[in-house]
């Protein structure tokens, strides 16, 4: 039988042992399995060029699963964040790597990460994300605001003359884009729901993606329905014209 004196000093050492390993790193660590909800968690952590921020995956008896996108959010200024995804079975690793240009016109970003996952790590069913790295490239500070885990993705890619509906009163965030192989001047139609005009907006396209940003755009909450014209000052069409909206 231990001397009460011995048995003291053995609880102190297990209770400094978990002490330690309780305490907080640099580093957060949450769940990173799909939530029902499609729920963003609150990071609110500062990224620099001189300190990367991890995230290390737990997962406990939680069921897991990879995910098709990782998407957050970022605030602060214009910058290029490397995004590194650790993927591991328990057995074999494997990083998938994405450069994110990040600027203050656009909130939130996506990664696609199923797609690229090896089939080695994906055929015994255990394929799980380890960690996440954010690399600030620039000395430029900026705030990484939310995650979330989706297999829905944010990105939206609209074309010319096609007719697509915004609601600007979802709370769920869309990237609504457009490609573009030269420069040009377009107009952004809106809609009512019930196919009346509501106004419209000029904006120029460059080369490549361009991003719509209708929150950004002096538009009253609600449903609309849009569709993006060249802006031919020579056409005689009229864009005011009713549509006809189909659901």
């Amino acid at each position: 039988m231990l001397k009460p004196l011995t048995l003291m000093a053995r609880v102190l050492a297990i209770l400094s042992i978990t002490i330690v390993q309780a305490q907080t790193s640099l580093n957060s660590s949450m769940l990173c399995y799909i939530s029902a909800d499609n729920t963003s968690h609150k990071v609110d952590a500062s990224l620099t060029q001189a300190a990367p921020y991890t995230i290390t995956c737990s997962y406990g008896d939680a069921d897991a699963a990879i995910p098709k996108f990782l998407q957050f959010s970022c605030d602060g200024g214009s910058t290029l964040v490397t995004v590194d995804i650790h993927i591991t079975d328990g057995v074999h690793n494997q990083k998938i790597t994405r450069d994110i240009q990040v600027n203050e016109s656009r909130k939130l970003y996506e990664v696609p990460v199923l797609a690229y996952v090896s089939n080695e790590i994906m055929q015994n069913g255990k394929a799980r994300i380890s960690s996440i790295v954010f690399s600030n490239n620039m000395n430029t500070e900026i705030l990484l605001s939310e995650l979330n885990f989706s297999n829905t993705t944010s990105n939206y890619e609209v074309k010319m003359n096609q007719i697509f509906t915004v609601d600007l009163n979802s709370s769920i965030t869309k990237n609504y884009f457009i490609k573009a192989t030269n420069f040009k001047d377009v107009n952004v139609n809106l809609y009512k729901s019930n196919g009346e005009f509501s106004q419209k907006i000029a904006q120029s396209l460059i080369n490549g993606d361009n991003f719509i940003h209708f929150d950004e755009m002096p538009l009253q909450q609600g449903k609309y329905v849009v569709v993006i014209t060249e802006n031919d000052p020579n056409s005689k069409k009229s864009s005011n014209a009713k549509i006809t909206v189909m659901y």
